[in-house]
């Protein structure tokens, strides 16, 4: 009986942890995350950044949309050495909104 609680417990754990784990695929090789419209799950595909890193990105680029991929660095918790990992994988596109239409 408590193989089988156990059995229930461990399905029930990794059913909820699945979003999480579906949404943690690596980035292949070549595969640029776009810093300025990735969503969350997206940004959470880069190695070192979890959800609540991925939230910060996305909440600093409503503030400020990046310029370059080293911005990234003014969010908390991502240093020099995880962008030195990473920066292969980020680009940043001109942000899209009024700004820039008024321009044209």
């Amino acid at each position: 009986m408590r193989a089988l609680a156990r059995a229930v417990l461990v399905a029930a754990a990794l059913l909820a942890a699945s979003p999480a784990l579906a949404a943690k695929k690596g980035l292949p090789p070549g595969e640029r995350i776009d810093l300025n419209r990735a969503t969350v799950s997206e940004l959470m595909r880069v190695p070192g950044v979890g959800e609540k890193k991925a939230q910060a990105i996305v909440a600093r680029r409503q503030r400020q949309p990046f310029r370059r991929a080293e911005d990234v660095l003014a969010v908390k918790g991502l240093g020099p050495g995880w962008f030195a990992k990473v920066k292969a994988n980020l680009v940043v596109s001109p942000p899209a909104g009024p700004a820039l239409q008024a321009k044209k």
